[in-house]
């Protein structure tokens, strides 16, 4: 695969609960070559400031705000239409990925 951009899409929706543990799993890649894409999908709990720190700390995250629930699949396409990397990987923002799953 060499250094090919991987975009990571993960539409965010009142999952401050998971979301942290989503988001550090995703940094931890032995592949770094990769874009993290929150599209923050007009939560009402704190996923939404939790978002917000995240890009502020990386500058691979890319955050896209929607100022209201609009749905997982919208968010997807959200995220799918400021992806830049050659490939796509789709994330729920409950779950978290194993630290070799991008380079494998």
């Amino acid at each position: 695969m060499g250094e090919e951009l991987i975009s990571i899409i993960v539409p965010v929706y009142n999952a401050e609960k998971y979301l942290e543990d989503c988001i550090r799993s995703v940094l931890k890649q032995t592949y770094t070559h990769f874009e993290l894409i929150l599209v923050e999908d007009g939560s009402t709990d704190n996923s939404r400031e939790i978002c917000r720190r995240a890009s502020m700390d990386d500058i691979r995250i890319l955050l896209i705000k929607q100022e209201r629930n609009q749905g997982v699949s919208r968010a997807r396409n959200a995220g799918i239409e400021a992806a830049k990397g050659k490939y796509l990987f789709f994330l729920d923002s409950d779950d978290i990925i194993h630290p070799q799953l991008l380079e494998a």
